[in-house]
This record gives C-alpha cells, structure tokens and sequence, in this order.
C-alpha cells in the first residue's frame, strides 16, 4: 500500500470525524435555541390569538328550550347538543342546539359563546391550550434542527465517500 494513499484516507476520516463532531457541537448548542426561539414565536401567536378571541367575543346565557338527555348510549352522563334560545349582541334572538350537561331542565341557563353577529362560537383559547402547543412548537422545531443537522451530515458523508474512491 502507498504511503500517499494511506494518508489521503485517514485525512478523509479525520475530516468526516471533524464534521460531524461540528454537526453534534452545533446541535447540541443549537437545539436550546432553536426551541426557545419557536416557543417564544408561538407563544406571542398564540397569546395575540387569544386576545383577538377574547375581544371578539361574548358570552351570553342560553335558555334550554327542552331538557338535556340525562344519559348517553354508553348510559354514562354527558354534555349533549341541547336546543336553546338566547340573545344576540344587537338584540336580536337566536336559536340553535347548545352544549349543556346531561339532565339540566328545560328553562334553565347555560353560559355560550357568540361571536359579533351572534352566532355560536367556540370559547377563547385558554391558557393551558397556549402552553401546550408552546410545548409543542418547541419539540417539533428541536425536532426539525436535527433532521437539518443529519441531512447535512448524510451529504458530507456522501461528498466525502466520493473523494475516498476518486483516491
């Protein structure tokens, strides 16, 4: 074997070593930063969300028009669509089925959210809703760095296997 030829291939193991030393370096210094970049990305989103949410809309009780089913098919209690009444923003009355829990008599109140035309709407976002996809956002984009990192180092170790054979 050629002296030259031994030390072309070290050299070419010693840079693949290098590089993916570099690759676990920047992961491991990187992956922190990069998570708490994307939480605190999602975290002023999803907060200016919910303010929009919670300015937009209203809540207004409802009168139950009939009673709630007491039990499901399963036979246990349940929060059924249960058809209800209540009043607009502007005034005007709506009508429609309503979440209630099971067995709440017909005339009786539940608390809905309607938006600016009345119309049901889902509650604001809570606060633990936010900081679970905060969680989220944060494991998806460390997540998301180290599959960069390895495409990267699968294309040095591609690059650097065509050197060793062109050797």
């Amino acid at each position: 074997m050629k002296q030259g030829h031994r030390t072309s291939r070290y050299s070419s193991d010693r840079m693949e070593t290098a590089v993916f030393g570099g690759l676990m370096g920047a992961f491991l210094a990187g992956s922190p930063l990069v998570a708490y970049a994307a939480g605190r990305l999602a975290d002023g989103t999803l907060y200016r969300a919910a303010r929009l949410q919670r300015t937009t809309l209203r809540q207004v009780p409802a009168t139950l028009v009939q009673a709630a089913p007491l039990r499901g098919a399963s036979g246990a209690r349940t929060v059924a669509d249960t058809p209800a009444r209540w009043r607009a923003p502007d005034g005007q009355f709506r009508s429609g089925p309503v979440p209630a829990p099971g067995g709440t008599a017909a005339g009786s109140s539940v608390m809905v959210w309607v938006n600016h035309a009345g119309d049901l709407a889902d509650p604001p976002m809570p606060q633990a809703a936010i900081a679970d996809r905060v969680v989220a956002a944060q494991g998806a984009a460390g997540v998301g760095f180290a599959v960069a990192l390895a495409a990267i180092g699968g294309l040095a170790h591609k690059n650097l296997d065509k050197r060793r054979r062109a050797a």
